[in-house]
């Protein structure tokens, strides 16, 4: 049986797709890209990484978070039988712990936890604040990305629960299995900032223009509607160096 098979919501990521799929390559027999059918290089990114599969879906051009909380519902039930544990992210979330992911994912399998949470959580931001930063990794001699903090999500768990019932946007979720156990380790950062204020304005411009009626009339994805000026003011959150979190 596999340790670990990640499923990944993408559109549009490619400045930031190649980070996280090297990232997750090292510990993931298999990685699977559902694709919202990106118009840039996306999905050409995946074909150079031999253990990504691409499966592409169309929302009509609408940004439709009941179609993404759909996937990250049941895609990974498909892992059941075959893999340990299943992560389900978006393209920019990482999940870090010191020793290596594949450390913190056989603790867990010790300690017979079907659920793997994170209690400390950070925003990633550009140090320079208007461009992307130079260096994405993970390192605490890393200046060039700063920290924040965040609410995260609980990301990673076994494919042998029934069901893990992510709310619109999966911070929130309601697992059902026979064994709920935790373990509670490693770090989750949401690397939305990285890319700097102007690149992130073009994003959300475009997110909010595909809004589907649905997300209006819940008011999901709300935060896309921030402007350039907006977002470089909450650049300014990004205050703690990693060499103080890692």
């Amino acid at each position: 049986m596999d340790r670990f098979w990640l499923y990944m919501l993408c559109y549009n990521e490619e400045l930031l797709l190649p980070f996280t799929l090297d990232y997750y390559s090292r510990f993931a027999e298999r990685i699977f890209v559902w694709d919202n059918m990106s118009t840039d290089s996306s999905p050409d990114i995946c074909k150079r990484y031999p253990n990504v599969t691409v499966k592409r879906f169309n929302t009509g051009g609408q940004l439709k978070d009941k179609v993404f909380q759909r996937i990250k519902n049941k895609a990974w039930k498909k892992a059941r039988g075959k893999a340990r544990y299943v992560g389900v992210i978006d393209t920019d979330e990482i999940i870090y712990h010191p020793q290596g992911l594949d450390s913190l994912l056989d603790q867990a399998y010790e300690a017979n936890a079907n659920i793997i949470r994170q209690t400390n959580a950070y925003r990633v931001y550009s140090a320079n604040r208007t461009r992307p930063a130079n260096d994405f990794s993970l390192l605490p001699e890393n200046m060039d990305i700063l920290c924040g903090p965040e609410e995260g999500k609980t990301a990673i768990f076994s494919p042998e629960l029934r069901e893990i019932n992510y709310k619109p946007g999966a911070h929130r979720c309601k697992p059902k299995g026979k064994n709920l156990s935790e373990f509670v380790g490693g770090l989750w950062f949401h690397y939305s900032h990285v890319l700097g204020a102007e690149i992130m304005a073009k994003k959300y411009e475009d997110r909010m223009a595909r809004m589907s009626r649905l997300n209006k009339r819940h008011n999901w994805g709300f935060h896309y509607a921030l402007k350039y000026d907006e977002l470089l003011e909450c650049m300014s959150q990004g205050t703690v160096p990693l060499s103080d979190i890692l």
